[in-house]
């Protein structure tokens, strides 16, 4: 592509709510006229979202505020339920297999072939599987340069409904979609050995690695800090359950030496079942500049990721994975292939794969790797896995 190319990037989600693809097009809105095809959701993310529309003027945002458009909403629904009764009739159906999956597939659909009528896209970048039916079609009927961007291996992600017919939905959408592809991107080593095991892609596309890594200019230097204590940290979007999190509370009720900072939006019926020490300090959900900064205060980050709830947590490798790393704490980490894997690339110490309780790691632990210097060691070390290197492997494919 020419540096005059228009990209329409797709989305199911909101912008607050997928990290991975606003640094996506902020690393290409300076070379590329770049649309941003999602959803406005009336949540934690709406503050967010609005703030990283204004901090991009270039790009051209499309956001569809499904109270709004309510008739093209309650269609996608109708839709999204017909498609699920017809499933069984149809299951090598790409149209069908995505309108099951995704309520939203058909809204997005009906959106990107409008714009197509009055802009002339040269590329689309899917983002996520609900993405994958218009970012096809789009490209079918234009011509068009198609990249997928696989951040969760789906298939192996929980099934919560039409669980007779979704893992198939998912498979074949995937399928169709890799063998219409011209790129494809992946956000961990581990999903994309899983993706090769399944899926075909066309002679001469491109696959490549691109890990969910943040600037290294968000990270300050590690701060020193006058504690008596040991501060752990764990962040997601949301505190509850089927995350993890039992081991710190275990935890914490066997040790004061250590002070554990959950930040997140709390899931209230949850922690109300639960038994929380002194030592545990619940946190809301914070901006992104807002985390970093905290993060440098810390001296663990705990990366407890339970395998069990299905099989792309054993492969992905998470934000806040690599947020710890790059803040310059020692990582904590379940025994998870993509956690793991990326532990053992490294070529110095960014953490442990822990073989018991957390309590019990802890008990154990080294002090002197939490040390000043070593936070600081680390914290440099990790630049070069920072987005400033990763986004070139995505420039590299345009």
């Amino acid at each position: 592509m020419n540096l005059q190319s228009t990209i329409l990037f797709i989305t199911t989600s909101s912008l607050a709510a997928n990290p991975r693809l606003v640094k996506e097009f902020e690393a290409l809105k300076e070379q590329y006229a770049c649309h941003v095809l999602s959803f406005k959701h009336f949540d934690w993310t709406l503050e967010l979202t609005e703030a990283i529309k204004n901090k991009n003027p270039e790009v051209q945002f499309i956001e569809i505020d499904r109270k709004k458009k309510l008739f093209q909403t309650l269609l996608s629904k109708v839709v999204h339920k017909s498609a699920i009764l017809m499933n069984k009739f149809f299951l090598n159906s790409f149209k069908v297999s995505a309108f099951a999956s995704n309520d939203k597939a058909y809204q997005l659909w009906s959106e990107t072939k409008k714009l197509s009528k009055n802009i002339k896209f040269n590329c689309v970048i899917a983002h996520n599987l609900g993405a994958f039916f218009a970012a096809v079609k789009l490209s079918e009927n234009k011509d068009i340069f198609l990249q997928l961007d696989i951040e969760d291996y789906y298939p192996g992600e929980a099934l919560y409904f039409n669980k007779k017919h979704e893992q198939q939905n998912r498979m074949y959408i995937m399928a169709h979609s890799f063998f219409e592809a011209s790129s494809i991107t992946y956000a961990s080593e581990g999903i994309k050995l899983e993706c090769q095991k399944h899926f075909k892609i066309i002679e001469h596309a491109q696959e490549v690695t691109i890990i969910n890594a943040f600037k290294s200019t968000d990270f300050v230097e590690p701060k020193s800090v006058a504690s008596n204590k040991i501060k752990c940290v764990w962040f997601s979007q949301h505190i509850g359950p089927n995350r993890g999190l039992e081991q710190v509370f275990e935890a914490a009720k066997t040790t004061n030496q250590f002070e554990f900072h959950l930040i997140g939006n709390p899931n209230q019926a949850y922690l109300n079942d639960l038994e929380i020490s002194d030592n545990i300090i619940i946190h809301n959900i914070l901006k992104q500049e807002d985390l970093h900064d905290f993060l440098s205060h810390m001296d663990i980050g705990l990366a407890l990721e339970n395998v069990a709830a299905d099989l792309n947590r054993d492969i992905c490798l998470t934000n806040k994975f690599l947020a710890y790393a790059q803040s310059g704490l020692y990582i904590l980490a379940t025994d998870t292939f993509g956690q793991s894997q990326f532990l053992n690339a490294l070529k110095y110490n960014a953490g442990e794969i822990m073989t018991s309780t957390l309590a019990q790691t802890l008990q154990q632990i080294d002090t002197a790797i939490l040390s000043q210097n070593k936070k600081i060691e680390r914290w440099k070390n990790a630049k070069s896995f920072s987005w400033e290197n990763e986004q070139l492997k995505l420039k590299t494919l345009l």
